[in-house]
């Protein structure tokens, strides 16, 4: 087996940054999707394309297991503000969530890999995935039957929370659940100055909003982590009539797959008795979206082993789950697998943003250890 080690680091960044100047939309990534063919043929992988801008491509060893890999490709309607060389070319969208590094990343694992593939023992699938931000690809890929014969999959997401060097494995869930509605109050309208004479749903929209907190103060387990949010209320024509409608939109995420079937019956529930106490209607849209992302037990001591093989016991650190979602989940429904959490902030607090911030940036030292992770998962992985 060739050496794991030799230098990725100038490959992956400069790969990183052309994904970072040419960002592109969820199920537009047309542009990305061509400069990722360019590197697969330039490696010599054979490849096939997916939702008309996602990427497969198979790096085959000996007989055995087999096992994917998987990177998100989309960027976000972001305008960025960081002063960089390789600041976005296209205005109004932005990497702010790091998927340029993902990307970068796996590109560097498939050339490591494809460099040994005489002596991997097994399949490894390598899927470069469209449309995570809006989740509309997942169920295509794994009807088309990407999935088939896996045994385990493995994806990376950065942090900006953890250091450079630091990586989080831990089995569990990692990543929350979410489920989107829309609730419609209807009324009769009004004059404002005769409020008597109509039904108000500005004013049922605005005490449905207090009252969808209490499912989560007054009916979860208060150990179980769950998060309601309205994000939009639409209501009203102007200031001297009572609103005839009120629309409210938002999400709730969770952890525990228990509770997924328990958010929509409450929801019509609190929503339908809100509205009868004043005299109107309540209509629930609901829509589930994604279970939570966990970690399955064995496969997260499979990459552990990954980690102090390519850096050492010292680089595991421990994150807590966090509250945003991920479409990796839908794989994880199908084979058992891993998230992993790698740390990309290179310590120095004016540089430090969040996911999905304007000036959202990584520190590039982490990408050569994140194409080694991707890859000595596959190695570890295929001969567990």
């Amino acid at each position: 087996m060739k050496d794991l080690s030799f230098e990725l680091g100038e490959y992956v960044t400069n790969l990183r940054r052309y994904f970072h100047q040419n960002p592109e939309l969820s199920l537009k990534e047309f542009n990305t999707s061509k400069r990722i063919i360019k590197e697969l043929e330039a490696i010599g992988v054979p490849y096939y394309t997916i939702c008309e801008t996602g990427v497969v491509a198979t790096i085959q060893g000996k007989k055995g297991k087999t096992v994917a890999l998987r990177a998100d490709i989309d960027a976000l309607p972001i305008k960025e503000k960081n002063e960089v060389s390789y600041k976005s070319k296209n205005s109004g969208v932005m990497h702010a969530c790091g998927h340029d590094a993902h990307t970068a990343m796996l590109l560097g694992a498939v050339k490591i890999l494809n460099e040994n593939k005489e002596d991997i023992n097994g399949c490894i699938k390598v899927i470069f995935q469209p449309a995570e931000e809006t989740s509309e690809a997942t169920k295509e890929i794994i009807a088309s039957g990407f999935l088939d014969n896996v045994d385990s999959i493995f994806a990376i997401h950065v942090m900006t929370d953890l250091p450079t060097g630091k990586i989080s494995v831990e089995s569990g869930p990692r990543m929350a659940g979410v489920d989107d509605f829309t609730i419609t109050i209807t009324g009769s309208g009004g004059h404002g100055a005769m409020p008597h004479l109509g039904t108000d749903a500005l004013l049922v929209g605005a005490n449905l909003v207090v009252n969808l907190q209490e499912i989560v103060s007054r009916e979860i387990n208060p150990l179980d982590a769950v998060v309601i949010t309205v994000g939009e209320f639409n209501s009203g024509v102007k200031r001297n009539i009572l609103a005839s409608e009120a629309v409210l939109s938002g999400n709730l995420r969770y952890f525990n797959s228990d509770l997924k079937d328990y958010f929509k019956e409450a929801l019509l529930r609190i929503s339908t008795n809100t509205a009868q106490m004043y005299n109107t209607t309540a209509e629930l849209d609901y829509k589930k979206s994604l279970l939570p992302v966990i970690n399955d037990e064995c496969c997260s001591e499979i990459a552990k082993n990954a980690v102090i093989k390519i850096a050492d016991e010292q680089a595991l650190c421990t994150k807590p789950q966090i509250t945003t979602s991920e479409d990796f989940s839908r794989y994880l429904e199908k084979v058992p697998g891993v998230l992993a959490f790698l740390g990309v902030w290179d310590g120095t607090p004016d540089t430090y943003y969040p996911l999905h911030h304007e000036c959202f940036q990584i520190d590039e030292k982490a990408l050569e250890l994140g194409s080694k992770l991707y890859a000595q998962y596959a190695l570890e992985a295929l001969s567990n």
